[in-house]
């Protein structure tokens, strides 16, 4: 038997960074090593993924500020964060660092070439993002998501295992997918991500409220949405005599997908892994200001594969949303399929493909260690 281990995570600012962290915490520690966290204050505000999991929390910031003087000080924060985390390092003794992009995993990794640690990365989305592209040629491995992903600097050792997720949606894949019955509730999801969408919010509500008086009543809303627009997205729904549910974060969401008809979110590289394990139609709208449009990226092949609609932001309107809403709604046969086509773009276990890619890392010095 392997001994125990300590990988050390490095992720932070949105649940796409956190969520597949946290399905490969659960797996390691299942097999008996040990794992902790680096995360920023945005990352931190997750408590409930990987709760009980050691963090260390950068208080510098997160973002790469606009202008000359935001640049150097989002330099001088790297450079602190840089020392904290090596200081950090040096304290907890990690085996290996496995980044998953995002802030913290730019000084992680710098800490762990200057102690001379193996570090892996793990690419989320369609497009390598930016701190796993300047980091990708010194990693022991780089994993993909899919091995069509763009912008993989010639050179950098990589394996696809997937996007994992979390236990949770495992066992929520096990739901069959129902379309609505006949005159029976019809559950939607709206989904903008860990941070919200205010478009989602300005757009589907106004959206819904154009549906027919039969067709409202039988709606079953759950959306999240900002704080800020939290209230007005409650008061759109009760005008329009429509059962919703309004929260800026919803702790289970693997539950709700088990149950929801149709989802309507941005396309998040997790959004989507969870999609595609649980097996349900989706109305994608990708940000048009992500990073290289990495989330039409990540949307194309499901709607290649017939399990999703994209809609650019421009074209996000209520009137447009509401005609495909109708046209869905009267062809259950339709949502079956898609969310059958959504299903076999699943990606298997991930987490498990992932785990044994890192402590494949480390095999000769378990050898040694045994």
């Amino acid at each position: 038997m392997s001994a125990s281990r300590h990988i050390l995570l490095a992720a932070g600012g949105t649940g796409g960074h956190m969520v597949p962290a946290e399905a490969l915490a659960a797996e390691l520690t299942a097999r008996g090593h040990r794992v902790s966290l680096v995360t920023d204050a945005r990352g931190d505000a997750f408590k409930t993924i990987m709760a009980g999991i050691d963090r260390f929390v950068l208080q510098a910031t997160s973002h790469m500020q606009g202008g000359i003087v935001g640049k150097l000080k989002a330099g001088i924060s790297l450079v602190g964060s840089f020392f904290a985390v090596r200081r950090h390092f040096r304290a907890v003794r990690p085996d290996v660092i496995v980044g998953f992009g995002g802030y913290p995993s730019m000084p992680a990794v710098m800490a762990a070439k200057s102690l001379g640690l193996p570090y892996i990365l793990h690419e989320q989305n369609a497009v390598l993002g930016r701190v796993n592209r300047w980091t990708a040629k010194g990693a022991a491995m780089v994993a993909l998501t899919t091995a069509a992903t763009e912008r993989v600097p010639a050179g950098a050792r990589t394996s696809v295992t997937g996007n994992p997720v979390r236990p949770a949606v495992r066992e929520a894949a096990k739901a069959a997918y129902e379309a609505p019955a006949d005159g029976g509730p019809i559950r939607l999801f709206i989904l903008g991500g860990s941070q919200g969408a205010h478009i989602l919010s300005k757009t589907v509500p106004s959206a819904l409220a154009k549906l027919d008086d039969a067709t409202r009543s039988r709606l079953r809303v759950q959306h999240q949405a900002r704080p800020a627009d939290g209230l007005l997205v409650t008061a759109v729904y009760a005008a329009a005599g429509i059962a919703a549910t309004v929260e800026a974060y919803f702790e289970n969401v693997p539950e709700i997908l088990a149950a929801t008809h149709l989802v309507i979110s941005r396309a998040g590289a997790s959004t989507l892994a969870e999609l595609t394990a649980v097996g349900r139609p989706a109305i994608l709208v990708p940000l048009a200001i992500a990073a290289d449009d990495h989330q039409r990226a990540n949307a194309a092949p499901l709607v290649a594969a017939g399990g999703a609609f994209a809609v650019a932001e421009k074209d996000f309107t209520p009137d447009h949303l509401v005609a495909m809403v109708r046209d869905l709604l009267k062809e259950p046969a339709r949502l079956s399929a898609m969310a059958a086509s959504m299903k076999s773009a699943a990606q298997g276990d991930a987490g498990k493909a992932l785990a044994d890619l890192v402590l494949a890392q480390l095999s000769p010095r378990q050898e040694q260690s045994a």
